[in-house]
């Protein structure tokens, strides 16, 4: 194997890994979990993320892949690579700041909207992981661009361990008050983001020795600079990690309003296909997520068109070997999944879950090819590109949601059905973007890619 290939096999392994590693212990967290706050806790928990996963995106979600990709580019001067993670770091804890004090402000109404008023004990608990998590986006693509996926990897791990340990105290002190329980959990996912930063801190002071983290001032003009080149590189990288999650916001409302007309269920029912059949599909989904981290700094810092195209490929074979196994996997124990991490579950969701599972297991390809084709895109300065796919796919889902999940005997398998057409569009129009001859005129992205280069 190349010296390439093992760059992008490692950086992915390592990776997927880290985020396998944390996703199952996710799902393990969901089996105390439930038992302790029951569907409708588990309901009230999952209506808080949709929400929370946008707020992420606007704040710095889309940190990481643009710094990574500019950093890639600056590796060989470690100087100009810290001082871009420098002026990231002044910038995106501002926002992070700013978003977590509208989060708190804000979390009666956008629980009323949502339909269930006691989520708001969940939103004040949960905003200043906003902060924390516009911090942690920062190093992270400082070290993903330096393809050491170890601290991110790692970070994961640390995360879900501090939340599994802290949600379970906290929710079984809490209860029997089943809202307090849930703002539990939901303070521990605030405790563990803290924890990941930490430990990022830490892996960067020890990594750094010639070139500390300094504030102090420097030249006229320089920081600015930098900051429009970041920005510029985050803007079409937030844009297209934001689509999913305010369609996630989107289907909170319609699946729990929908429902509520015809069952007194709906908080219920939205637990099991967000909280129940998301985690156990999210599950493979995360192991290739390592493929789309490094594919980002593998494309962009290739030496040439025919070696960026060639590792994009490598990229999208690596993805489709690890997934359709795991699809098949989902499709086939599903039943054995339910049986053993959500035994809390009465007979009827539990059939309801497994359902579910299967229908969905397609989109352990669909999902897993989605962020890979979007991040060599992104690679590639095809910076827009993937919102317009994801956009249209939106779209189609947002539709098909609408007219499902109004039907009684539809209900929520509406949502697997319309999330399926969602991933297929949004992959058919990638795909397209992706492997089209591109024109030979400069594309806005690699313009945005040299603003500045020779006084940062």
């Amino acid at each position: 194997m190349k010296s390439e290939s093992k760059k992008i096999f490692s950086g992915a392994a390592i990776l997927g890994a880290g985020a396998f590693i944390a996703k199952l212990l996710g799902a393990i967290y969901r089996v105390p979990l439930t038992a302790i706050i029951g569907s409708d806790g588990l309901g009230l928990y999952q209506m808080v993320f949709p929400v929370y996963v946008v707020l992420l995106e606007f704040s710095g979600a889309g940190v990481p892949g643009a710094l990574s990709k500019i950093v890639a580019n600056d590796k060989a001067d470690a100087l100009r690579a810290r001082n871009y993670l420098k002026t990231a770091l002044k910038f995106f804890s501002v926002l992070g700041l700013v978003f977590t004090v509208l989060t708190a402000v804000f979390s009666e109404k956008i629980a009323e909207l949502q339909g269930d008023g006691r989520a708001a004990y969940l939103y004040l608990a949960i905003s200043p992981s906003v902060f924390f998590v516009c911090l942690i986006s920062c190093f992270r693509g400082y070290f993903q661009g330096l393809m050491n996926m170890t601290p991110t990897a790692v970070s994961q791990i640390v995360e879900q361990t501090v939340k599994l340990i802290c949600g379970l105290i906290f929710s079984h002190i809490f209860m029997p008050d089943i809202t307090l329980a849930a703002a539990g959990a939901a303070l521990a996912v605030t405790i563990s983001e803290a924890a990941a930063f930490i430990w990022l801190f830490l892996c960067y002071k020890k990594s750094v020795k010639k070139y500390p983290l300094s504030f102090a001032a420097e030249r006229k003009g320089a920081n600015g600079k930098r900051l429009k080149k970041i920005v510029g590189s985050v803007i079409p990288v937030t844009l297209v990690g934001v689509v999913l999650p305010l369609s996630q916001v989107a289907d909170s409302f319609i699946i729990i309003n929908s429902v509520m007309k015809y069952s007194d269920r709906a908080t219920a029912l939205f637990g099991v296909f967000s909280g129940v059949a998301m985690t156990v599909i999210n599950l493979p989904v995360s192991v290739c997520y390592g493929v789309a981290v490094t594919a980002i700094p593998s494309v962009s810092g290739a030496k040439s068109r025919e070696e960026s195209v060639k590792n994009s490929k490598k990229c999208l074979l690596f993805t489709l070997a690890l997934s359709v196994p795991a699809a098949a996997a989902c499709f086939i124990f599903a039943p054995l999944v339910v049986r053993l991490l959500f035994s809390g579950l009465n007979s009827g969701d539990a059939e309801t879950a497994i359902n579910l599972i299967k229908i969905l297991s397609v989109n352990v390809v669909a999902a897993s090819l989605l962020q890979t084709v979007n991040a060599v895109l992104i690679g590639r300065n095809k910076l827009y590109a993937p919102t317009v796919g994801m956009a249209a796919g939106v779209a189609v889902k947002t539709l098909l949601l609408v007219l499902l999940v109004r039907e009684p005997r539809i209900n929520v398998y509406g949502g697997a059905a319309a999330l399926i057409a969602c991933y297929f569009v949004a992959n058919l129009l990638n795909f397209i973007s992706t492997f089209t001859i591109e024109k030979r005129k400069e594309s806005y992205g690699s313009k945005i890619s040299r603003v500045g280069e020779n006084d940062c």
